[in-house]
């Protein structure tokens, strides 16, 4: 799903496992609530608020999905993930 990748695996280490398990659902399995509801107001509200303005002004910055992919991942990567870098390595020997 979208929103847990682009936000809630980038919020903070273990978030959204943490949400689904204090969300209760209803007979049929499906959540009661939205994941959201359940962050704290004195900081998940607040950081969630932050991370998705950020996030909103990559998707402005970015000419298409390919490039907003890469600026998200570089700006905000899913925790646990690992990083890959931009290797351009000139020894001045030419090699």
């Amino acid at each position: 799903m979208l929103t847990n990748d682009i936000v809630y695996r980038r919020l903070a280490p273990g978030v959204l496992d943490e949400l689904k398990r204090v969300t209760p659902r209803d007979s049929s399995g499906r959540h009661t609530h939205k994941l959201f509801q359940r962050l704290t107001g004195n900081i998940g509200y607040p950081k969630l608020r932050e991370h998705l303005g950020s996030v909103v002004t990559i998707m402005k910055l970015s000419s298409d999905w390919k490039d907003f992919g890469a600026k998200l991942d570089r700006l905000h990567p899913r925790f646990g993930d690992t990083l890959l870098l931009p290797l351009d390595y000139d020894d001045g020997r030419g090699l």
